[in-house]
């Protein structure tokens, strides 16, 4: 093909010396719009004849011989755009008739007298043109001509001369694009799709269409106005900054900093019934001296322990005794006055503590059997009385005859009055650690529990983590200037690295101060930097990814956040949606709070990334663009910028905006993503997540629920020592479960004794607990063996009289309450002494009790006073699957409605629902127990997970039209995407390290869950998701190279060109090597009527209707029943009537047009088939003084026309078509070997 689109006329004279042709033909805008013409426009003339035929009797003819026809088709030797007249010699053989030598010699005097008469044409061309050279006359512009025949040469500038010059190269381009993706079409109905990292993938993200189209529209001009009123622009964020802390100024006497159990338990009780009890009964008169546990979070309780030092020594001598009862008395008679602090029990409970305090007082003198022993109540030794002392001596070694031998500690505990005020409270907290502080005894440690101690030391606790919050300010502050610095100083901005820092810290505050009442955990507030450091970076960073071509810094700032902003925006609204709802939803506060913080934080997030940080990347980039170095302050540069390419919003000319500024260099990022997905590494990362997969399953079937108090508490505190000892001494005594029968049951009843057996022999035979203290089965022993008539009117008063009263049954007395008139049993108790089993599988045993209980019809409730929250070990999973189905429903809808892709939302569904398992299931393998506080932070790490899911989706399906085989896509996320991920996942872990120095258990499962759950999410990122995106891209909806690619929901964009392309005409080489493989097609606008300005160009004639129809039938089918296409903005559809918006539109486009022809410089697009040769052979050229050389061959001409066709077409001699993969082999055009 000609490098100039039209034909230039050489002529030589007889002395061999060239002239000129006349002015070349150049394409102009049409200036009337209207149907494609039948026939060639008027100016332009048809081709001239060869010099081997015969002079045409008219101009006129309507028809043209055939065989002459045939010739101008398929190019004649005359037909191409540099015609050569040579000389005609004389003929070798000699006449044999006189018809014959006439014929010869009529033809050679046409010939000389036609080239004769050019010959003189162009020498009155010629002189004519230089006068007009000297004239300097006005140049007219494209859209100022209507017609299509060249003037002759002007003194147009050369400015203007360029900007026609790269008008007609993008004219050329796209008519080179859109027939040959006529010709792809049909062709690769036959071929089969090449599979793997290379198959064809979506070309852009498909949501609710006017959603997307509106709000790049507003992103754009968002941009625009920032970029000139930046102080405006910043206004917005800072009052919505400070409306947020106007709630916690206002409230300020309401913040203060208290132990969080009332905010992570919740206020109600922590008895677990099955639903069935009545009204409050009367409560038991006292503990069971043989089932007592300390309550750790009750404030009226205190508590002493003496401890040995040694462990071969024994407590049970005169001076520990001594200083024991010592200090157990004046605790007991405080104060001196008659009024009592101490809560008082029974008088059967009174008689057992004394009795308890003299056996230890004897215990030196005197043989004990342990855990129950018997003194006499009389002189005569005839009354044995049964005393427990598990709950006072602890660490006891017995003998063979069951007396003890050693023990290791002694155990007092006093419980104040619930009705003392504040004054006595304290009163008695002073006297309390006096009197611990002038106790003492050899080798005997004396360790205090109280609840003042408790609550300073946690609150405490609270404190130095908040304290510890500026050093990881200042790390955070570290990591963000220093990964703000680039390769030069041009490229270093520490200012964008300092306002990301400001960012971070003012979506924490915002998040803190949205819940301004109390108990707010800080630790989730982790999570929006994670994601503020993802987002903020890959906005920095794309300022350099788009440097591939200059632009107007104004126009970069608008095109990025049109084009990179929505993915934020929409990932922002998925995750404030989600965390919203969750927070609304649920009941415990922890979550709430967490949630509503996590939630207000990424709110304030991507509002401070559109309108904040995107000023300072503006300011930074236009420093760069103007050659300043990051600490010129005061120099200004260069200020001649490159003129704008886009007067206004544009969707098309956004994305091919976009294939221009891509810088798709080979870089790491990019190999790294070509790494991951080849074919060698392919099967192992298939055999690594598999394995990761099972083994997270198996830790998630086999994790426990578990808090204790001293997981609040410092490691090295007297508070942890203290009930690590009390544990360790008497752990044993006080793993037990308590059931309660709350209401009015028929006890003789054998149907309901049977059931009450029933519960209590399953916890025993399946090994949950060794026995169970029982009164109803020592009463039918009892009654078995007794006297009297047991019956249903008997049975209350044999209970109450007879039975409890005696001697071996008397510990059950505080086991049965009754009414006020003694007539029936309202509740009673039975105990089940626990296995560690037991204890361990608690949630699973008291569940199963329940539901029996619930199909027998008992009211039973339990509780378990051993662990710290018996209500939370029971309701911490339901609320977990609870809120994260809510995510999960949410995470569903908003996906689909804001990013349109089922294929995105199903990686989006199975990557949370992965990164949350493998998140729990390996924090069983590193000793993390599962709790409010570390379930809450494995749900808020969804929005880190999220965020990366949409962020390497939204890259993959952008990636532009330049990049369209899915290996190369996926190279372009992680250019695009990998090191803001990986700053997400490490720098927020080692932010954290500080608050470390508290040495508090919770805090290092919160590390732990925070570790877990940002190495789950990169190993998703760098191995499931580029797989899982191939997977797709091969066999569903994303890979859209199938036939019914229009039907799947994630369609082609359908960018129509802005050029006037008739639908007829014939592919290009329909033999050749484009039928070896499918190819990727642009789609061919479908216009009847060509809109104002557009050019109409002929088309060559079809070389046979048979080829026509074998190549176009197939095609014509499947269009026929392919849905209609979804237009761009700029698109426009000549199959839709004219109406007012459309002619309105059309005229806005018009005066834009207008406006920037002249002045517009257009750059070449991009081509997507890598040409072989340099562009410039195949672009046009501007008309200079062309020579001709008699050894170059005869070239076809670039248009043809032929009369009586239906419409005009191009036919252009494409350059070969090679896509080359990673490591070499071409996919087109060449074969790989």
């Amino acid at each position: 093909m000609s490098s100039y689109y039209g034909a230039q006329f050489l002529g030589t004279t007889s002395e061999g010396s060239t002239t000129p042709s006349p002015a070349p033909i150049r394409f102009q805008r049409k200036a009337s719009t209207g149907s494609a013409p039948p026939v060639p426009p008027p100016a332009v003339p048809p081709p001239e004849s060869s010099g081997d035929e015969a002079e045409a009797p008219t101009p006129t003819t309507p028809r043209l011989d055939s065989s002459l026809q045939k010739q101008k088709t398929f190019g004649s030797v005359s037909s191409t755009s540099t015609t050569t007249v040579a000389s005609v010699t004389p003929l070798a053989r000699e006449p044999t008739r006189v018809s014959t030598l006439k014929r010869e010699e009529k033809s050679k005097k046409l010939r000389q007298e036609r080239m004769e008469r050019e010959r003189q044409e162009l020498e009155e061309q010629r002189t004519s043109a230089a006068p007009q050279k000297e004239s300097q006359e006005q140049h007219i512009t494209l859209g100022e001509r209507t017609s299509y025949v060249e003037e002759p040469i002007s003194a147009q500038t050369t400015l203007e001369r360029k900007a026609e010059k790269a008008l007609v190269r993008r004219i050329t381009n796209e008519m080179q694009l859109a027939t040959t993706g006529a010709f792809m079409h049909p062709i690769a109905i036959h071929q089969k799709h090449p599979v793997g990292a290379y198959t064809p993938g979506v070309y852009r993200i498909r949501s609710l269409r006017f959603v997307e189209a509106a709000l790049r529209r507003t992103l754009w001009a968002l941009g625009k106005f920032l970029a000139n009123r930046p102080i405006f622009a910043a206004i917005l964020p800072i009052l919505c900054f400070l409306s947020a802390l106007s709630l916690p100024i206002l409230s300020r006497n309401l913040i203060f900093v208290d132990m969080p159990f009332a905010h992570i338990f919740g206020a109600k009780s922590e008895i677990v019934t099955n639903g069935l009890g009545g009204l409050k009964a009367q409560e038991f008169n006292s503990t069971n001296p043989m089932f007592s546990c300390m309550n750790w979070r009750d404030p009226n309780h205190f508590a002493v322990l003496l401890r040995t030092s040694s462990l071969r020594d024994t407590i049970l001598r005169k001076d520990a005794v001594l200083a024991y009862t010592a200090l157990k008395k004046k605790l007991d008679h405080f104060p001196v006055e008659k009024r009592e602090y101490l809560q008082q029990c029974s008088t059967e409970c009174e008689i057992d503590k004394d009795m308890v305090d003299r056996i230890v007082k004897k215990s030196p003198q005197v043989a004990l059997t342990y855990p129950e022993t018997f003194v006499s109540m009389s002189k005569d030794s005839t009354n044995l009385t049964r005393v427990y002392l598990g709950a006072t001596i602890g660490g006891v070694e017995i003998d063979t005859d069951g007396a003890i031998s050693s023990a290791t500690s002694l155990f007092m505990n006093f419980e104040l009055k619930q009705e003392l005020g504040g004054k006595e409270h304290d009163a008695w907290f002073r006297h309390f650690d006096d009197q611990i502080l002038l106790t003492t005894a050899p080798n005997i440690s004396i360790m205090s529990w109280s609840p003042e101690n408790f609550r300073a030391r946690v609150i405490e606790t609270i404190e130095l983590e908040y304290w510890q919050i500026p050093i990881c300010a200042a790390i955070l502050l570290g990591f963000c200037v220093v990964f703000s610095f680039g390769l030069n100083s041009y490229e270093s901005k520490p200012c964008i690295g300092l306002m990301i820092f400001v960012t971070l810290v003012i979506s924490s505050l915002t998040g803190f101060s949205m819940q301004f009442y109390r108990n707010l955990p800080i630790d989730p507030l982790i999570y929006p930097i994670c994601v503020g450091i993802l987002w903020l970076f890959q906005l920095h960073y794309s300022w350099s990814r788009y440097s591939s071509a200059a632009v107007h810094p104004t126009e970069k700032i608008a095109f990025i956040l049109a084009h990179d902003a929505p993915g934020i925006v929409a990932s922002a609204a998925v995750v404030v949606v989600t965390f919203l709802l969750m927070g609304l939803l649920m009941t415990n506060s922890h979550m709430v709070s967490s949630f509503i913080g996590i939630a207000s934080s990424i709110a304030i997030l991507v509002i401070f990334a559109i309108l904040f940080i995107s000023i300072f990347i503006f300011f930074g980039g236009r420093r760069e663009a103007r050659g300043v170095k990051w600490y010129q302050i005061f120099k200004t540069g260069d200020t001649q910028f490159t003129a704008p390419q886009l007067a206004s919003f544009d969707s098309s000319a956004l994305f091919g905006l976009h294939d221009r500024l891509i810088d798709t260099r080979p870089r790491a990022t990019r190999a790294i993503g070509a790494f991951l997905i080849g074919r060698t590494v392919r099967y192992p990362i298939v055999f690594f997540c598999t394995a990761y997969l099972i083994f997270a399953a198996f830790g998630c079937s086999q994790t426990s629920v578990d808090i204790k108090e001293e997981y609040f508490l410092p490691q090295k505190s007297a508070e942890a020592a203290f009930i690590e000892n009390y544990r360790e001494q008497f752990g044993k005594t006080t793993r037990f479960l308590e059931l309660v029968i709350d209401g009015s049951v028929e006890y003789h009843d054998r149907d309901v004794q049977n059931s009450i057996f029933e519960i209590l022999d399953y916890a025993i035979n399946e090994g949950f607990a060794t026995r169970s203290a029982n009164w109803l089965s020592e009463f039918t022993k009892f009654e078995k063996g007794s006297i009297y008539d047991v019956n249903p009117d008997t049975f209350v008063p044999v209970v109450n009289l007879v039975f409890l009263p005696s001697e071996p049954y008397r510990k059950f007395a505080s086991d049965v309450v009754m009414d006020r008139f003694q007539t029936q049993i309202v509740k009673s108790r039975m105990f089940l002494e626990l296995t560690p089993k037991g204890f361990n599988e608690r949630v699973s045993l008291i569940e199963t009790l329940l539901t029996k209980a619930s199909s027998t019809h008992l009211p039973l409730s339990v509780s378990l006073p051993s662990t710290m929250s018996l209500r939370h070990d029971i309701t911490v999973l339901s609320s977990g699957l609870y809120a994260f189905g809510i995510a999960l429903v949410s995470l569903f809808i908003a996906s689909l409605l804001l990013l349109g892709q089922p294929a995105l939302t199903f990686l989006l569904l199975f990557t949370s629902i992965a990164v949350l398992v493998e998140t729990i299931g390996y924090s069983y393998f590193w000793t993390v127990p599962i709790n409010m506080v570390t379930l809450t932070m494995a749900l808020a790490g969804n929005a880190l997970t999220c965020v990366i899911v949409i962020a390497f989706c939204y890259s993959y399906l952008m990636s532009g039209k330049s990049q369209i085989r899915a290996g190369i896509r996926i190279q372009y996320t992680f250019q695009a995407t990998l090191i803001p991920v990986l700053f997400a996942c490490i720098i927020p872990v080692l932010t954290f390290i500080p608050i470390l120095s508290v040495d508090v258990p919770l805090v290092y499962h919160i590390f732990k869950i925070i570790v877990l759950n940002a190495t789950a999410s990169l190993i998703h990122y760098l191995l499931f998701l580029p797989n899982l995106m191939l997977l797709f891209s091969e066999h569903f909806s994303f890979g859209c190279s199938s036939l019914n690619c229009a039907e799947c929901c994630c369609d082609m964009d359908d960018e129509s060109s802005i050029y006037y392309i008739p639908t007829g005409g014939r592919p290009i080489h329909p033999d050749g090597i484009y039928t070896q493989h499918a190819a990727y097609a642009y789609s061919v606008p479908k216009i009847n009527a060509p809109p104002p300005h557009y050019l109409a160009i002929g088309a060559p004639p079809t070389p046979s209707a048979n080829r026509v129809g074998e190549i176009y039938g197939q095609y014509a089918v499947r269009e026929s029943s392919r849905r209609p296409r979804r237009h761009s903005e700029s698109s426009q559809g000549g199959d839709v009537g004219a109406t007012p918006r459309r002619d309105r539109d059309s005229r806005r486009r018009r005066h834009r047009r207008a406006v920037s022809r002249d002045s517009e410089i257009y750059e070449d697009l991009p081509s997507p088939r890598p040409a072989t040769t340099s562009s410039r052979s195949n672009s046009p050229r501007h008309p200079h003084r062309p020579t001709y050389d008699s050894r170059q061959a005869s070239r076809p001409q670039a248009y043809h026309y032929e009369e009586g066709a239906p419409q005009w077409r191009p036919y252009i001699q494409p350059s070969p078509y090679q896509m080359y993969y990673p490591g070499g082999g071409a996919a087109y055009g060449q074969t790989r070997r």
